[in-house]
Protein backbone atom coordinates (compact mmCIF):
# COMPACT_ATOMS: atom_id res chain seq x y z
CA UNK A 1 0.00 0.00 0.00
CA UNK A 2 2.37 2.50 -1.49
CA UNK A 3 0.10 5.29 -2.55
CA UNK A 4 0.20 8.51 -0.44
CA UNK A 5 -2.53 10.67 -2.09
CA UNK A 6 -6.47 9.49 -1.34
CA UNK A 7 -8.67 9.17 -4.21
CA UNK A 8 -11.24 11.78 -4.85
CA UNK A 9 -13.80 11.62 -2.57
CA UNK A 10 -13.19 8.08 -0.89
CA UNK A 11 -12.86 9.47 2.74
CA UNK A 12 -16.49 11.18 2.25
CA UNK A 13 -17.46 7.51 1.31
CA UNK A 14 -16.11 6.14 3.88
CA UNK A 15 -17.95 8.62 6.61
CA UNK A 16 -21.14 7.41 5.19
CA UNK A 17 -20.49 3.91 5.76
CA UNK A 18 -19.38 4.93 9.22
CA UNK A 19 -22.51 6.20 9.77
CA UNK A 20 -24.17 3.41 8.54
CA UNK A 21 -22.65 1.12 10.63
CA UNK A 22 -23.64 3.29 13.31
CA UNK A 23 -27.39 3.29 12.47
CA UNK A 24 -27.40 -0.11 11.41
CA UNK A 25 -26.14 -1.10 15.05
CA UNK A 26 -29.07 1.48 16.90
CA UNK A 27 -31.84 -0.62 14.81
CA UNK A 28 -31.13 -4.13 15.84
CA UNK A 29 -33.32 -4.13 18.51
CA UNK A 30 -35.75 -2.66 16.25
CA UNK A 31 -35.98 -5.48 13.97
CA UNK A 32 -36.76 -8.38 16.02
CA UNK A 33 -33.38 -10.17 16.13
CA UNK A 34 -33.04 -10.52 20.24
CA UNK A 35 -33.65 -13.87 19.72
CA UNK A 36 -30.70 -14.57 17.10
CA UNK A 37 -27.97 -12.95 19.72
CA UNK A 38 -25.88 -15.97 21.79
CA UNK A 39 -28.18 -17.16 24.54
CA UNK A 40 -24.84 -18.04 26.55
CA UNK A 41 -23.29 -14.90 26.62
CA UNK A 42 -21.95 -14.05 30.06
CA UNK A 43 -22.66 -10.34 30.40
CA UNK A 44 -26.05 -8.78 29.14
CA UNK A 45 -26.39 -7.57 25.63
CA UNK A 46 -25.60 -3.30 26.29
CA UNK A 47 -22.42 -4.20 27.17
CA UNK A 48 -21.10 -5.67 23.77
CA UNK A 49 -23.14 -3.17 22.10
CA UNK A 50 -21.40 -0.07 24.19
CA UNK A 51 -18.19 -1.54 23.21
CA UNK A 52 -19.12 -1.85 19.19
CA UNK A 53 -20.58 2.03 19.79
CA UNK A 54 -16.93 3.14 21.08
CA UNK A 55 -15.35 1.42 18.01
CA UNK A 56 -17.22 2.74 15.51
CA UNK A 57 -17.60 6.02 17.33
CA UNK A 58 -13.59 5.53 17.35
CA UNK A 59 -13.51 5.23 13.45
CA UNK A 60 -15.47 8.50 12.87
CA UNK A 61 -13.22 10.19 15.12
CA UNK A 62 -10.26 9.03 13.35
CA UNK A 63 -12.37 10.01 9.68
CA UNK A 64 -13.00 13.15 10.90
CA UNK A 65 -10.23 14.42 12.71
CA UNK A 66 -8.40 17.87 11.03
CA UNK A 67 -5.14 17.26 10.25
CA UNK A 68 -4.86 13.77 11.08
CA UNK A 69 -4.51 12.90 7.16
CA UNK A 70 -1.43 14.96 6.46
CA UNK A 71 0.38 13.67 9.58
CA UNK A 72 -0.27 10.17 8.97
CA UNK A 73 0.44 9.97 5.55
CA UNK A 74 0.25 6.86 3.81
CA UNK A 75 -0.67 4.80 7.21
CA UNK A 76 -3.91 7.14 7.51
CA UNK A 77 -5.87 4.79 5.25
CA UNK A 78 -4.79 1.30 6.24
CA UNK A 79 -5.08 2.38 9.22
CA UNK A 80 -9.02 3.51 8.99
CA UNK A 81 -9.71 0.03 6.52
CA UNK A 82 -7.73 -1.81 10.31
CA UNK A 83 -10.25 0.00 12.98
CA UNK A 84 -13.39 -0.55 10.67
CA UNK A 85 -12.79 -4.16 10.01
CA UNK A 86 -12.10 -4.82 13.56
CA UNK A 87 -15.39 -3.29 14.32
CA UNK A 88 -17.14 -5.63 12.01
CA UNK A 89 -15.50 -8.57 13.83
CA UNK A 90 -15.97 -7.51 16.86
CA UNK A 91 -19.63 -7.23 16.73
CA UNK A 92 -19.33 -10.48 15.08
CA UNK A 93 -18.12 -12.36 17.75
CA UNK A 94 -20.34 -10.23 20.36
CA UNK A 95 -23.74 -9.78 18.65
CA UNK A 96 -24.02 -12.41 16.02
CA UNK A 97 -24.45 -16.04 15.79
CA UNK A 98 -23.94 -18.67 13.19
CA UNK A 99 -27.28 -17.46 11.60
CA UNK A 100 -27.11 -13.60 11.42
CA UNK A 101 -23.38 -13.29 10.76
CA UNK A 102 -24.49 -12.68 6.87
CA UNK A 103 -25.50 -9.11 8.38
CA UNK A 104 -22.21 -7.97 7.90
CA UNK A 105 -21.25 -9.16 4.60
CA UNK A 106 -22.91 -5.97 3.25
CA UNK A 107 -20.06 -3.70 5.17
CA UNK A 108 -17.30 -5.95 4.57
CA UNK A 109 -17.94 -5.46 0.71
CA UNK A 110 -17.97 -1.90 1.03
CA UNK A 111 -14.52 -1.78 3.00
CA UNK A 112 -13.34 -4.04 -0.17
CA UNK A 113 -14.40 -1.48 -2.80
CA UNK A 114 -12.82 1.02 -0.43
CA UNK A 115 -9.18 -0.95 -0.83
CA UNK A 116 -9.72 -1.30 -4.03
CA UNK A 117 -10.77 1.97 -4.86
CA UNK A 118 -7.46 3.46 -3.70
CA UNK A 119 -4.87 0.13 -4.19
CA UNK A 120 -3.86 -2.04 -6.19
CA UNK A 121 -4.99 -5.66 -6.82
CA UNK A 122 -2.51 -7.17 -4.50
CA UNK A 123 -3.76 -5.13 -1.80
CA UNK A 124 -7.27 -6.74 -2.56
CA UNK A 125 -5.68 -9.98 -2.18
CA UNK A 126 -3.65 -8.79 1.04
CA UNK A 127 -7.54 -7.59 2.57
CA UNK A 128 -9.18 -10.61 1.27
CA UNK A 129 -7.40 -13.36 3.13
CA UNK A 130 -6.69 -11.35 6.00
CA UNK A 131 -10.25 -10.83 7.17
CA UNK A 132 -11.19 -14.70 6.26
CA UNK A 133 -7.70 -15.53 8.02
CA UNK A 134 -8.79 -13.49 11.29
CA UNK A 135 -12.19 -15.16 11.48
CA UNK A 136 -10.68 -18.76 11.59
CA UNK A 137 -7.98 -17.99 14.10
CA UNK A 138 -11.23 -16.37 15.96
CA UNK A 139 -12.45 -20.01 15.86
CA UNK A 140 -8.83 -21.36 17.33
CA UNK A 141 -9.08 -19.12 19.91
CA UNK A 142 -12.77 -18.43 20.59
CA UNK A 143 -14.23 -21.76 19.68
CA UNK A 144 -17.48 -21.45 21.90
CA UNK A 145 -17.95 -18.01 20.92
CA UNK A 146 -16.92 -17.29 17.12
CA UNK A 147 -18.85 -17.23 14.14
CA UNK A 148 -16.66 -20.43 12.77
CA UNK A 149 -16.27 -22.84 15.70
CA UNK A 150 -13.31 -25.19 15.54
CA UNK A 151 -15.19 -27.46 18.46
CA UNK A 152 -18.48 -27.78 15.73
CA UNK A 153 -19.50 -30.76 14.02
CA UNK A 154 -17.64 -31.71 11.07
CA UNK A 155 -19.69 -30.61 8.49
CA UNK A 156 -20.55 -27.45 10.32
CA UNK A 157 -17.33 -26.69 10.61
CA UNK A 158 -16.74 -27.83 6.59
CA UNK A 159 -19.58 -25.34 5.82
CA UNK A 160 -18.08 -22.67 7.25
CA UNK A 161 -14.77 -23.05 6.38
CA UNK A 162 -16.65 -23.01 2.94
CA UNK A 163 -18.53 -20.21 3.19
CA UNK A 164 -15.21 -18.36 4.35
CA UNK A 165 -14.12 -20.02 1.02
CA UNK A 166 -16.43 -18.98 -1.37
CA UNK A 167 -16.79 -15.49 0.01
CA UNK A 168 -12.83 -14.75 -0.04
CA UNK A 169 -13.55 -15.92 -3.83
CA UNK A 170 -16.01 -13.31 -4.70
CA UNK A 171 -13.99 -10.43 -2.44
CA UNK A 172 -11.32 -11.04 -5.27
CA UNK A 173 -13.50 -11.19 -8.30
CA UNK A 174 -15.36 -7.99 -7.18
CA UNK A 175 -11.82 -6.43 -6.41
CA UNK A 176 -10.29 -7.24 -9.58
CA UNK A 177 -13.25 -5.57 -11.47
CA UNK A 178 -12.88 -2.56 -9.49
CA UNK A 179 -9.19 -2.46 -9.40
CA UNK A 180 -9.13 -2.43 -13.63
CA UNK A 181 -12.09 -0.09 -13.42
CA UNK A 182 -9.88 2.79 -11.29
CA UNK A 183 -6.91 1.71 -13.27
CA UNK A 184 -8.41 2.77 -16.53
CA UNK A 185 -10.04 5.86 -14.71
CA UNK A 186 -6.24 6.39 -13.39
CA UNK A 187 -4.87 6.23 -16.88
CA UNK A 188 -7.49 8.55 -18.12
CA UNK A 189 -6.69 11.01 -15.36
CA UNK A 190 -3.63 11.02 -16.49
CA UNK A 191 -4.13 11.11 -20.15
CA UNK A 192 -6.29 14.25 -19.66
CA UNK A 193 -3.54 16.01 -17.16
CA UNK A 194 -1.25 15.83 -20.16
CA UNK A 195 -3.41 16.76 -22.86
CA UNK A 196 -4.30 19.38 -20.74
CA UNK A 197 -0.65 20.63 -19.87
CA UNK A 198 0.12 20.26 -23.32
CA UNK A 199 -2.62 22.30 -24.05
CA UNK A 200 -1.38 25.26 -21.75
CA UNK A 201 2.13 24.92 -23.59
CA UNK A 202 0.62 25.62 -26.66
CA UNK A 203 -1.06 28.13 -25.53
CA UNK A 204 1.30 30.20 -24.00
CA UNK A 205 3.53 29.04 -26.64
CA UNK A 206 1.31 30.98 -29.39
CA UNK A 207 0.78 33.92 -26.71
CA UNK A 208 4.80 34.21 -26.59
CA UNK A 209 5.27 34.10 -30.48
CA UNK A 210 2.11 36.24 -30.86
CA UNK A 211 3.83 38.68 -28.58
CA UNK A 212 7.04 38.29 -30.28
CA UNK A 213 5.98 38.88 -33.31
CA UNK A 214 4.01 41.78 -32.62
CA UNK A 215 7.20 43.42 -31.03
CA UNK A 216 9.45 42.74 -33.60
CA UNK A 217 7.30 44.27 -35.65
CA UNK A 218 6.90 47.75 -33.73
CA UNK A 219 10.62 47.87 -33.28
CA UNK A 220 10.51 47.85 -36.82
CA UNK A 221 8.58 50.22 -37.57
CA UNK A 222 10.30 53.14 -34.80
CA UNK A 223 13.33 51.88 -36.04
CA UNK A 224 12.29 52.78 -39.88
CA UNK A 225 10.48 56.10 -38.87
CA UNK A 226 11.23 57.44 -35.44
CA UNK A 227 14.64 56.28 -35.30
CA UNK A 228 15.71 57.51 -38.91
CA UNK A 229 13.76 60.70 -38.25
CA UNK A 230 15.69 61.44 -35.03
CA UNK A 231 19.14 60.62 -36.45
CA UNK A 232 17.98 62.57 -39.69
CA UNK A 233 17.50 65.50 -37.95
CA UNK A 234 20.61 65.61 -35.61
CA UNK A 235 22.92 65.35 -39.00
CA UNK A 236 20.71 67.94 -40.36
CA UNK A 237 21.48 70.28 -36.81
CA UNK A 238 25.17 69.51 -36.51
CA UNK A 239 25.45 70.51 -40.30
CA UNK A 240 23.59 73.78 -39.79
CA UNK A 241 25.66 74.53 -36.72
CA UNK A 242 28.83 73.52 -38.90
CA UNK A 243 27.90 75.63 -42.19
CA UNK A 244 26.18 78.64 -40.08
CA UNK A 245 29.19 80.88 -39.57
CA UNK A 246 29.25 82.77 -37.63
CA UNK A 247 26.12 81.92 -35.38
CA UNK A 248 24.65 84.82 -32.94
CA UNK A 249 25.54 82.85 -29.41
CA UNK A 250 21.32 83.23 -28.69
CA UNK A 251 20.85 80.66 -31.84
CA UNK A 252 23.90 78.94 -31.20
CA UNK A 253 22.49 78.04 -27.61
CA UNK A 254 19.35 77.42 -28.83
CA UNK A 255 20.88 75.11 -31.24
CA UNK A 256 22.89 73.25 -29.25
CA UNK A 257 19.67 72.46 -26.56
CA UNK A 258 17.45 71.02 -29.82
CA UNK A 259 20.37 69.28 -30.82
CA UNK A 260 21.19 67.97 -27.27
CA UNK A 261 17.25 66.80 -26.76
CA UNK A 262 17.44 65.09 -30.24
CA UNK A 263 20.51 62.80 -29.42
CA UNK A 264 18.62 62.40 -26.20
CA UNK A 265 15.58 61.11 -27.98
CA UNK A 266 17.53 58.81 -30.38
CA UNK A 267 19.32 57.54 -27.19
CA UNK A 268 15.71 56.50 -25.71
CA UNK A 269 14.42 55.63 -28.60
CA UNK A 270 17.39 52.95 -29.10
CA UNK A 271 17.22 51.57 -25.71
CA UNK A 272 13.33 51.51 -26.44
CA UNK A 273 14.08 49.43 -29.70
CA UNK A 274 16.41 47.39 -28.09
CA UNK A 275 14.13 45.98 -25.36
CA UNK A 276 10.96 45.36 -27.64
CA UNK A 277 13.48 43.29 -29.92
CA UNK A 278 12.80 39.47 -29.01
CA UNK A 279 15.18 38.10 -26.22
CA UNK A 280 17.81 35.49 -26.56
CA UNK A 281 15.08 32.77 -25.21
CA UNK A 282 12.52 34.11 -27.91
CA UNK A 283 15.04 34.05 -30.28
CA UNK A 284 17.30 30.81 -29.73
CA UNK A 285 15.27 28.44 -26.86
CA UNK A 286 16.78 28.03 -23.54
CA UNK A 287 19.71 25.97 -24.16
CA UNK A 288 21.30 27.42 -27.43
CA UNK A 289 20.37 30.93 -25.09
CA UNK A 290 22.22 29.67 -21.99
CA UNK A 291 24.94 28.25 -24.20
CA UNK A 292 25.85 31.32 -26.26
CA UNK A 293 25.61 34.19 -23.19
CA UNK A 294 28.66 31.44 -21.03
CA UNK A 295 30.49 31.62 -23.89
CA UNK A 296 30.16 35.41 -24.05
CA UNK A 297 30.97 35.32 -20.00
CA UNK A 298 34.21 33.39 -20.83
CA UNK A 299 35.50 35.26 -23.47
CA UNK A 300 34.61 38.34 -21.80
CA UNK A 301 35.90 37.49 -18.54
CA UNK A 302 38.79 35.11 -19.69
CA UNK A 303 37.57 32.42 -17.27
CA UNK A 304 37.04 28.82 -18.55
CA UNK A 305 33.17 27.64 -18.51
CA UNK A 306 33.11 23.95 -19.41
CA UNK A 307 29.61 23.55 -20.39
CA UNK A 308 27.12 20.47 -20.20
CA UNK A 309 24.10 21.40 -21.85
CA UNK A 310 21.26 19.48 -23.31
CA UNK A 311 19.60 20.08 -26.36
CA UNK A 312 16.02 18.61 -25.63
CA UNK A 313 14.54 21.51 -23.85
CA UNK A 314 11.41 22.70 -26.01
CA UNK A 315 9.08 21.37 -24.14
CA UNK A 316 9.59 24.15 -20.82
CA UNK A 317 6.80 26.89 -20.76
CA UNK A 318 8.06 30.44 -21.03
CA UNK A 319 8.08 31.34 -17.38
CA UNK A 320 10.53 27.95 -16.18
CA UNK A 321 12.95 28.98 -19.77
CA UNK A 322 13.07 32.37 -17.97
CA UNK A 323 13.82 31.53 -14.82
CA UNK A 324 16.39 29.26 -15.65
CA UNK A 325 17.99 31.87 -17.99
CA UNK A 326 17.93 34.67 -15.64
CA UNK A 327 19.04 32.78 -12.75
CA UNK A 328 22.02 31.45 -14.58
CA UNK A 329 22.51 34.97 -15.80
CA UNK A 330 23.08 36.09 -12.25
CA UNK A 331 25.50 33.08 -11.50
CA UNK A 332 27.55 34.31 -14.05
CA UNK A 333 27.47 37.95 -13.02
CA UNK A 334 28.03 37.16 -9.44
CA UNK A 335 31.14 34.71 -10.81
CA UNK A 336 32.61 37.30 -12.80
CA UNK A 337 32.23 40.20 -9.92
CA UNK A 338 32.77 38.48 -6.63
CA UNK A 339 34.51 35.12 -7.16
CA UNK A 340 37.63 35.57 -8.68
CA UNK A 341 37.32 32.38 -10.28
CA UNK A 342 39.42 30.44 -13.44
CA UNK A 343 37.48 27.60 -13.56
CA UNK A 344 33.27 27.25 -14.60
CA UNK A 345 31.44 24.26 -14.81
CA UNK A 346 27.54 24.90 -16.29
CA UNK A 347 25.03 21.76 -16.78
CA UNK A 348 21.43 22.30 -17.95
CA UNK A 349 20.23 18.60 -17.59
CA UNK A 350 16.62 17.62 -18.84
CA UNK A 351 15.67 14.80 -17.28
CA UNK A 352 12.27 13.08 -17.59
CA UNK A 353 11.00 14.30 -14.22
CA UNK A 354 12.52 17.85 -15.05
CA UNK A 355 15.55 20.17 -15.47
CA UNK A 356 18.48 20.52 -12.88
CA UNK A 357 20.85 23.79 -13.61
CA UNK A 358 24.27 23.28 -11.89
CA UNK A 359 26.35 26.84 -11.61
CA UNK A 360 30.00 25.37 -10.23
CA UNK A 361 33.14 27.61 -9.88
CA UNK A 362 36.43 27.10 -8.18
CA UNK A 363 36.70 31.31 -6.67
CA UNK A 364 36.89 31.92 -3.55
CA UNK A 365 33.35 31.09 -1.87
CA UNK A 366 31.43 33.50 1.04
CA UNK A 367 30.17 31.33 3.77
CA UNK A 368 26.09 31.27 3.05
CA UNK A 369 25.23 31.27 6.97
CA UNK A 370 26.76 34.37 7.91
CA UNK A 371 25.06 37.58 8.65
CA UNK A 372 27.10 39.97 7.55
CA UNK A 373 26.73 39.32 3.71
CA UNK A 374 23.91 41.47 1.98
CA UNK A 375 22.75 38.56 -0.01
CA UNK A 376 19.80 40.57 -1.68
CA UNK A 377 22.52 43.66 -3.12
CA UNK A 378 25.86 41.60 -3.51
CA UNK A 379 24.80 38.09 -4.63
CA UNK A 380 21.49 38.73 -5.78
CA UNK A 381 20.51 35.54 -3.66
CA UNK A 382 17.19 36.75 -2.95
CA UNK A 383 16.01 37.37 -6.55
CA UNK A 384 17.14 33.76 -7.31
CA UNK A 385 15.23 32.09 -4.72
CA UNK A 386 11.74 34.19 -5.74
CA UNK A 387 12.52 33.27 -9.30
CA UNK A 388 12.56 29.50 -8.34
CA UNK A 389 9.43 29.68 -5.96
CA UNK A 390 7.23 31.66 -8.52
CA UNK A 391 7.90 28.09 -10.82
CA UNK A 392 7.75 25.67 -7.93
CA UNK A 393 11.46 24.84 -7.80
CA UNK A 394 14.13 24.12 -6.01
CA UNK A 395 17.34 26.27 -5.42
CA UNK A 396 20.07 25.17 -3.20
CA UNK A 397 23.83 27.11 -2.96
CA UNK A 398 26.41 25.54 -1.35
CA UNK A 399 29.81 27.63 -0.64
CA UNK A 400 32.54 28.32 2.00
CA UNK A 401 35.47 30.46 2.32
CA UNK A 402 38.11 29.50 -0.24
CA UNK A 403 35.95 26.39 -1.75
CA UNK A 404 34.18 27.88 -4.59
CA UNK A 405 30.27 27.93 -4.67
CA UNK A 406 28.16 25.50 -6.82
CA UNK A 407 24.31 26.26 -7.36
CA UNK A 408 21.75 23.96 -8.24
CA UNK A 409 18.47 24.70 -9.24
CA UNK A 410 15.68 21.70 -9.74
CA UNK A 411 12.53 21.59 -11.26
CA UNK A 412 10.36 18.79 -11.56
CA UNK A 413 7.37 18.05 -13.40
CA UNK A 414 4.10 18.50 -11.82
CA UNK A 415 5.30 21.11 -9.14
Amino acid sequence: MSETRLEPGLIRVFRWFAWLRLLSLAMIPLIGLRASFRQDFVFDITIPVIITVLNILMLLVFLYAPGLERKLGRYYFPVAIFIASAAILLEQYLLLNHSTYWLQYPFLFVLLILVAWQYRFRDVVFFSIGIAAAEIILGFIYPGKSVFPVSAPEIQRMVSVGLVFSRTIIFLVLGYVVTALMKAQREQRRALADAHQKLVQHASTLEQLTISRERNRISRELHDTLAHTLSALTVQIEALLTVWQPIPEKPAQMLEQILATTRTGLDETRRSLSALRASPLEELGLGLAVRTMAEDFAARYEINVNLNINENLEDLTPDIEHCFYRVAQEALENIAVHANAKQVKLELIHQSNGVILIVEDDGCGFDVHSDTIDYQGRFGVEGMHERAELIGADLTIDSGAGKGTRLRLHWENGQ
